[in-house]
């Protein structure tokens, strides 16, 4: 299993450079800060003087980002490791430094009037940044003082920030004794999850079962955690003027509220689907389903997949698609910028760290041998291609919204599955379907799930100060009703679910972004199809723009309107014609 080259970085955690360079980016970002502070604010401001203000502060977000990348990705590799633990929280005290010592240039620069930010905006010399002044414009009702805004700045590790290391923290820690093969094993949460694809009906039943136990007996923290965050964030929105919680999420991804409401809505409306597979799948199998076997294989017969035959999928599937595109998934591995090793303390899930744009993201992944993590290598390589390509743009136009975030992942799964699908025989090919089916469930019904459960549990607390592990458990139980319905049994220990879940206390609201991208990313599909190879250039061009405009202007480019309910009805369709159509 390959793990990660941090050497790329610093040396060693000892390495006194860490140190140094977290007080050089604080000393510079102090002395922007001096020269600059009466000249942003000043009507003589030229556009000159703001394009050297820009410069000057990337060149800080970039050194102290980069430092902060290590001390980060250093602690996910094993947060019980205390030298990791300690240099981490030094990495968080610095960034919350930075951030309330650079929260001046935007209330500052909101003091213009709106004539002369609109002048700066269409300025020709400041064309790189046209983006970050328009968004900065929309904000601006949102923008609180100078004070307010270094004050949220400088309680966010104490408040919500500290809550949110508290769950990661705890959650890494967890292991779980499972009799297996008449021996007693300990495992890590990604070995635990992995079990529900495993032909044994008890194991997965009894996997799970011990899996949310262990959430039940600690419910006190995850009751308080997650309460304190929730309040948190909503008291940020409340204050910042914003009309919901969610809203102020859908600021951050550039996409109007009643788009993302139509989303959830179409979603929701299509959960039939889900009961009528589920029901099918049921037949198939010869049992009464549970959630706990709503992933099991159709047969006995599971194939494993070593890393190398994962790796050689994965970047066949991308040489295919483009060369260039390839190259750069291959040099992930060539430069050890992946971490697949299973360890205890190990961070659990996946995900890609691109901080900078520098071409230079780090996977981490928790690799267990089934058809399904060779679909998450390709996915975390698409972040890694799609942070790779963004790196052309600034800092500001680099991190595409959650809203983009997951395009170049999820294509890069569709890719692999159309590598895989012709090797199959008829048997493998039904359970491979099905399989997707059921990754794509997963990402689309599941996350909007998810999303309602956040939005009425935002809700019930906003109205009661407060929600019980009880309370919310029972919200839980009947957002899987839902999308369920009579097609499986919910087990009672399901309705703790929701605090295995860890964006909704890393990040409130991310998840609806899983929908929003996978439903894009079939259109996009379909005319990857009809195109063929003319449509690469446009796809690496809508990768390559990073953030330098909104969604919506990016993607119509490419002849979608995000803005219309057909559009996202036909993901659906697609999923109907493609996938379920085809099962047996």
């Amino acid at each position: 299993m390959p793990t990660w080259d941090l050497t790329f970085f610093y040396s060693s955690p000892k390495d006194s450079q860490i140190n140094e360079d977290f007080e050089e980016s604080l000393r510079k970002i102090k002395k922007l800060q001096q020269q600059y502070y009466d000249k942003l604010s000043d009507p003589s401001l030229t556009p000159s003087e703001l394009k050297n203000f820009f410069q000057e502060f990337e060149k800080i977000l970039k050194m102290h980002n980069f430092t902060y990348q290590y001390c980060h990705l250093l602690y996910d590799s094993n947060t019980q490791d205390e030298t990791a633990q300690k240099l981490y929280a030094v990495a968080k005290d610095y960034d919350s430094k930075i951030e309330m010592e650079s929260s001046f240039w935007k209330p500052t620069l909101l003091k213009q009037n709106e004539e002369k930010l609109n002048e700066l905006m269409h300025d020709q010399e400041l064309k790189d940044y046209t983006h970050v002044i328009q968004r900065l414009i929309k904000s601006k009702n949102h923008i609180l003082s100078e004070d307010a805004e270094k004050v949220l700045a400088a309680m966010y590790n104490s408040s919500r920030g500290g809550f949110e290391e508290l769950y990661g923290r705890l959650t890494s820690s967890y292991t779980f004794k499972l009799e297996i093969d008449g021996e007693i094993k300990e495992l890590t949460d990604p070995q635990v999850r992995a079990l529900r694809r495993k032909p044994d009906l008890k194991l997965r039943r009894q996997a799970m079962k011990e899996f949310f136990k262990k959430y039940d007996e600690d419910s006190l923290i995850f009751e308080k955690t997650y309460n304190s965050i929730v309040k948190n964030y909503d008291t940020e929105a409340n204050l910042r003027n914003f009309q919901s919680p969610i809203s102020m999420r859908n600021l951050n991804n550039e996409v109007e509220d009643e788009i993302v409401e139509t989303v959830i809505k179409v979603t929701t409306d299509k959960t039939p689907m889900v009961q009528q597979y589920y029901r099918w799948k049921g037949k198939k199998l010869g049992i009464e389903q549970t959630l706990a076997d709503i992933y099991a294989p159709l047969t006995n017969v599971q194939k494993e997949y070593s890393f190398e035959e994962a790796q050689k999928i994965v970047l066949d599937s991308y040489y295919e698609f483009d060369e260039e595109i390839g190259e750069l998934a291959e040099s992930f591995f060539k430069e050890k910028r992946i971490d697949a090793e299973i360890r205890k303390g190990k961070r659990g899930g996946a995900y890609t760290s691109y901080a900078l744009p520098n071409k230079k993201p780090f996977i981490l992944l928790n690799f267990t041998a089934t058809l399904a993590d060779v679909g998450t290598l390709a996915h975390e390589l698409g972040h890694g291609i799609h942070g790779t390509l963004a790196s052309e743009q600034n800092i500001w136009n680099y991190h595409p919204p959650l809203t983009m975030a997951e395009v170049a992942s999820v294509f890069g799964e569709m890719l692999v599955i159309d590598k895989i699908l012709p090797t199959l025989s008829e048997e493998e090919r039904t359970g491979y379907l099905a399989s997707n089916i059921e990754g794509m469930f997963s990402t689309m019904f599941r996350q909007n799930m998810i999303a309602r459960f956040e939005i009425s549990s935002h809700n019930l607390i906003e109205q009661n100060r407060s929600a019980s592990w009880k309370e919310l458990a029972e919200l839980y139980k009947k957002e899987l009703e839902i999308m369920f319905g009579d097609s499986v049994i919910i087990p009672k220990e399901y309705y703790y679910e929701w605090a295995s879940i860890p964006h909704i206390f890393r990040t409130p609201f991310y998840v609806y972004a899983y929908n929003f991208a996978n439903l894009l990313v079939l259109a996009l599909y379909q005319q990857y199809k009809v195109e063929g190879k003319s449509f690469v250039p446009k796809y690496k061009e809508l990768l390559r723009s990073g953030a330098k405009d909104s969604p919506k202007e990016l993607l119509k480019k490419i002849g979608i309107d995000i803005s219309n309910k057909d559009f996202w009805e036909k993901g659906f369709e697609f999923i109907e014609r493609e996938f379920i159509s085809k099962l047996d």
